[in-house]
């Protein structure tokens, strides 16, 4: 008898969780056992539909969590790109005011601000502001600087958006692996109650339960939509 474990893929601990609910239910009926073995047999049969429909409910919320986090993505690289276009026509306005003026704004020209992407750009972008202000003979200096200004705030609150729903589907996904821990839990417990029901008979312990993988292979748990903290890579929920 094999038993699931944490790398075996959510929808497979449905389907063999409904496998044995199914078994211990019909296996009264089929073989007219004792109302005690069957009062046994569904109460175990019970069990483990609530730890999998908590399992199950967990990981669709976990996978909405995920999902939604892909606004906050998308916004993220939306107000990179405009960032990166208003320091590159800063840069140009830098340059036209004189070399004095576009050395002291941009020391290192535009690639340190432009190339991050997340904190280090909205640290970046906040630096340049900065010398902006400083730039006490550029003409147009306040012009620019409310144009950096701007798009900085933009960035910050893009930023505690995205790190706002990191944060809760960070949380759902903690809830969602409690509630695989007390799924595994309950289908060994719900393996040792059948055993102790059918003591030394392997072929009706065998019954109740559907292969978990096949002989020799291997699984990866394949149920993680994406890890939240990385926002950036490919979303793929199951």
């Amino acid at each position: 008898m094999q038993l699931p474990d944490v790398n075996t893929p959510i929808a497979r601990c449905d389907g063999l969780s409904r496998f044995t609910q199914a078994a211990l239910r019909r296996y009264g009926k089929v073989f007219e056992a004792t109302a005690d073995v069957t009062a046994k047999l569904e109460a175990l049969a019970t069990s483990l539909g609530a730890a999998t429909d908590a399992l199950i409910g967990a990981q669709e919320t976990y996978r909405q969590s995920v999902l939604a986090l892909i606004g906050a993505r998308v916004e993220l690289k939306l107000v990179d790109l405009k960032a990166d276009e208003i320091v590159r026509s800063v840069k140009r306005a830098a340059d036209d005011a004189g070399a004095d003026v576009s050395a002291a704004v941009f020391p290192n020209g535009v690639t340190p601000i432009v190339r991050p992407i997340g904190p280090a750009e909205a640290d970046a972008l906040g630096a340049l502001d900065g010398r902006i202000v400083a730039a006490s003979k550029w003409a147009a200096k306040d012009a620019q600087h409310a144009r950096v200004a701007a798009v900085h705030a933009e960035y910050k609150a893009a930023l505690d958006a995205r790190k706002s729903g990191m944060g809760e589907a960070a949380a759902k996904r903690a809830l969602r692996d409690a509630a695989r821990e007390d799924f595994l839990d309950t289908y060994a417990a719900v393996a040792a109650g059948v055993r102790s029901t059918f003591l030394r008979d392997r072929p009706r312990n065998e019954v109740f339960f559907d292969t978990v993988r096949a002989r020799g292979v291997v699984e990866d748990a394949v149920d993680d939509p994406d890890d939240p903290t990385k926002p950036d890579g490919p979303l793929n929920p199951t």
